[in-house]
């Protein structure tokens, strides 16, 4: 009789052709994936993958056989997500993807009480600057930030980002205060190199768009380490209220420019478009927005305004 708990090992190596890409998206080491290749394949008596120690390949055999398990997995996973609509509880696995800051600040202290609300409930965050592909990555939820490219994920709005251009007071005593945004031009600009609106610096005033592409010496795909330079005064940068209005170092940064306004950004959870969505994601998407949304005490904290210098 198959394991069908083997069928996903093979399903990644299949599509990976390599054990260690394949062990990895798996969390498993790379011996315990070819134990499992090799107990189905002594079970079955035929070779499933050509196997050298630079090169793997599905045999003719191996691709009609993954082929079928594909189809019996991707079922049975959809027979576990329509009758799990009939539940209250959160079972299983949630793979999430979330950007390395508003993971660690935010979504790092909630998690566990979500955990302790649901036990049999196991996660994996992994936390990544980076957009990565859910489906072919295997999340089964991402929280985003920013602009949403097109595409077939679903996106729930979860609260507003808001940003705010920052100097610290070293800083603007040595260089001066930007009093309009061409001023920006005389000024070292730092920036975050994977900002989903493009690098472009847009502000608005009376119906009027204003804009400035950062020009600095230092740029970044981490927003506390662009957060961190700016405390140390090596310029002015554009910085979410996540990370500012939620530490105490934020208190010495003074705002810039407050008189404009920027573009609307959001944090969104995203996740596959399906006929069922399993009752755990639909419980944590739900808790999310208890925490993030409307009148939560997150929502207060990163809505404070700082008044102009």
């Amino acid at each position: 009789m198959n394991d069908m708990n083997v069928f996903p090992i093979l399903i990644a190596v299949a599509e990976n052709l390599n054990i260690t890409k394949a062990a990895q998206s798996l969390n498993m080491t790379k011996s315990a994936v070819s134990k499992s290749i090799l107990a189905v394949e002594v079970r079955l008596g035929i070779k499933l993958f050509h196997r050298t120690t630079r090169h793997i390949s599905l045999t003719p055999e191996g691709s009609i056989y993954i082929n079928y398990i594909r189809q019996s997995y991707q079922l049975a996973i959809m027979a576990e997500d329509a009758v799990s609509q009939f539940s209250d509880s959160a079972k299983g696995t949630i793979k999430i993807s979330a950007p390395m800051s508003f993971g660690t600040l935010h979504l790092s202290k909630i998690i566990p009480l979500f955990m302790l609300q649901y036990p049999d409930l196991e996660v994996q965050l992994v936390l990544d600057d980076k957009v990565t592909d859910l489906v072919a990555d295997g999340y089964d939820l991402a929280v985003r930030i920013g602009e949403l490219p097109d595409s077939s994920l679903i996106a729930r709005e979860l609260s507003p980002c808001y940003s705010q251009l920052y100097a610290s007071a070293e800083y603007l005593t040595q260089y001066g205060i930007p009093e309009k945004v061409s001023d920006l031009k005389n000024h070292n600009c730092l920036s975050y190199s994977l900002y989903q609106a493009g690098l472009e610096w847009v502000f608005y005033q009376k119906g009027k768009k204003y804009s400035h592409i950062p020009k600095g010496n230092y740029r970044t795909n981490n927003s506390e380490a662009l957060f961190q330079a700016v405390i140390q005064g090596m310029g002015i940068a554009l910085l979410p209220h996540f990370i500012t209005q939620t530490t105490s170092q934020g208190r010495e940064l003074v705002p810039l420019l407050t008189q404009f306004d920027l573009p609307d950004h959001f944090i969104y959870a995203i996740y596959p478009d399906k006929k069922y969505l399993p009752r755990k994601i639909t419980l944590f998407v739900e808790f999310l927005k208890q925490q993030f949304g409307i009148n939560s005490h997150y929502q207060t904290m990163i809505e404070k305004k700082y008044e102009r210098p």
